[in-house]
Order: structure tokens, then sequence, then C-alpha cells
């Protein structure tokens, strides 16, 4: 659940939607409004923190950061690639081959 919190803020942000320092909801009111608990809202706003998308301010609340748009895609593509690197070695060592591998990269690359 709090994947789908950080990417809704992080698409929020790049789009414009959501503008530089403008105020986010409090950890307990994000909790409340998705129905989820404060240590969730905690965890993604911290890592958002941690990619520079959003700041805290000690007693005035947490704010949007935005950021030089294709720096922050770079930092996430190369989040992704390294994810995707991951799970592509454990792949590979459970015994799918570098041709199913790549074929099943063609067949989504077909599919768009």
């Amino acid at each position: 659940m709090y994947e789908q919190i950080k990417e809704q803020i992080r698409q929020a942000v790049m789009s414009g939607e959501l503008k530089n320092n403008e105020l986010l909801p409090s950890v307990r009111q994000l909790a409340a409004q998705q129905n989820v608990s404060a240590i969730t809202v905690k965890r993604a706003y911290s890592d958002l923190e941690h990619e520079g998308l959003i700041y805290t301010s000690a007693g005035k609340g947490t704010f949007v950061r935005a950021p030089d748009k294709s720096a922050v895609m770079e930092q996430y593509k190369q989040r992704l690639l390294g994810e995707f690197s991951q799970y592509a070695s454990k792949m590979l060592s459970e015994g799918i081959t570098y041709e199913e591998l790549i074929g099943a990269i063609n067949n989504i690359t077909e599919r768009k």
C-alpha cells in the first residue's frame, strides 16, 4: 500500500498537480483518508523525502519539493533498472534461460 501512496504523490508532483512548496496532508490525515496505518504513510513520506520529492519542516508539515524532472526521472529509471536486474538475476539462477528472458521482454515490447 505504501508503494501506491508513493506513486500517487510522485505522479502528482511530476505532472504539476502538486506545486512546489504545497503542503501535503499530515501523516495521520493521509492515513485516515487512505484507511491505512500511520506507519504506512510515514514510510511512503520517508522514501519520497529520500528521493527529494518532498521535505518536512518541524512544526509546519510536509511540503512538495518540485524537482528537476529530468533528474528525478533518471533516478527513478535507475532504481527500476536495478530492481529489474535483481529479478533477472533471480530468474536466471532459477533456470530461466537468457533466451526465455529476452523473449518475455520482446513480448512485452510488442504489446505496446
